[in-house]
């Protein structure tokens, strides 16, 4: 009997330590899941981590060269764009824009990064490549971006566009992607009258461009300029279409725009009409041989001017200039707005039924 008594007492002990640790550890658990959920709905705490990349580090770098362009009519706003500091001379700011963002205003201002707003003086303009140089002077220390070799850059490079997208409110806004091409070309009409007149060297990009990044820099990793942008295809069945000004097409722009104001082409003196176009009654009334396909018919050849001095004959066919074949008007002042004043260049023309070539020297 007391064997029994004392096995029943030591069980009775042996059960009472174990719900007792039992009733701890759910004692914990219960404490550990308030403690949960009071941290994850009162006292929420966030991880610190610092990102930091080429990218963002880029951005950096060059946010403080790009500035907004607010073209203005009689003091009052009439439209935006973005603008790329270009040189920095003293207290001496010169930037680069788009012809498109000033020229419709009598006057335009620039906003920096630091907020800083300064009315700017148009040093120049020039409609066939889209440009304009604006100067401003500031009482801070301004950056000037370095310029790229625009050559160099090749296909599937990353790029990001940085400005003011639909305005101010969204000024040093960024935007990234690729070189999707190099060497594209855009008709340009500059007298809208929907005929193109020559064609202008681009660099393709899918980084977004909006309304507002015109003007604005497109930069290399190095943060380089590389491009100014300048247009996009806006149609509801394409994407990422932007292209910008290759910074080797631009500068001779820009420095013709700081030393003259304009910058000076060369002029060959006639006046011509596509073979294409002419009507077959045309055709006849000019005497235009029947072998002649294509070309441009020189109408007129102003006196005292380029071709006069070389012999060239109104109801002569320029044929070819510098030996590559002009079939349109576009493809001819592409041609001529390749060379400068002073250049020498081969014009084969078709006379009376027969090719020769004549050598101009353009002023």
């Amino acid at each position: 009997m007391k064997k029994t008594l004392t096995f029943l007492v030591v069980m009775l002990l042996g059960w009472n330590i174990v719900i007792s640790i039992q009733l701890y550890r759910v004692s914990t658990d219960k404490s550990s899941n308030q403690i949960q959920t009071t941290t994850t709905q009162g006292n929420v705490q966030q991880a610190s981590v610092e990102i930091n990349n080429d990218v963002t580090e880029l951005v950096q770098k060059c946010e403080n060269k790009v500035v907004t362009v607010t073209a203005t009519l009689r003091n009052r706003s009439i439209g935006s764009g973005s603008g790329a500091i270009y040189r920095v001379d003293g207290k001496d700011v010169y930037i680069i824009t788009n012809n498109h963002v000033v020229s419709d205003g009598d006057g335009a201002i620039v906003t920096f990064a630091n907020g800083k707003e300064i009315k700017a003086e148009i040093k120049g303009l020039d409609e066939v490549m889209d440009l304009a140089l604006l100067k401003v002077t500031v009482d801070f220390d301004a950056e000037a971006f370095t310029m790229a070799d625009s050559s160099l850059v090749k296909k599937g490079e990353y790029v990001i566009a940085m400005g003011s997208p639909l305005g101010i409110e969204y000024q040093g806004s960024v935007s990234g992607g690729l070189i999707s091409g190099v060497d594209r070309h855009m008709e340009v009409d500059t007298d809208n009258n929907g005929v193109a007149d020559f064609d202008v060297s681009v660099l393709q990009t899918d980084a977004a461009i909006n309304p507002g990044n015109s003007g604005g820099p497109l930069i290399n990793m190095a943060g380089e300029l590389i491009g100014i942008n300048s247009m996009k295809i806006s149609a509801e069945e394409v994407e990422g279409f932007g292209f910008a000004l290759p910074i080797n097409e631009v500068l001779p722009v820009i420095t013709q725009l700081e030393k003259e104001g304009k910058v000076i082409r060369p002029i060959l003196g006639i006046s011509v009409q596509e073979i294409a176009q002419l009507t077959s009654f045309e055709r006849s009334y000019f005497d235009i041989d029947k072998d002649i396909d294509s070309g441009l018919y020189i109408m007129k050849v102003t006196s005292g001017s380029p071709a006069s001095k070389s012999g060239i004959k109104s109801g002569d066919v320029l044929v070819k200039f510098d030996g590559k074949a002009c079939t349109d008007f576009k493809t001819f002042r592409t041609l001529l707005y390749s060379k400068n004043v002073g250049d020498e260049a081969t014009l084969t023309i078709n006379r009376s039924g027969k090719e020769k070539e004549i050598k101009v020297t353009l002023e």
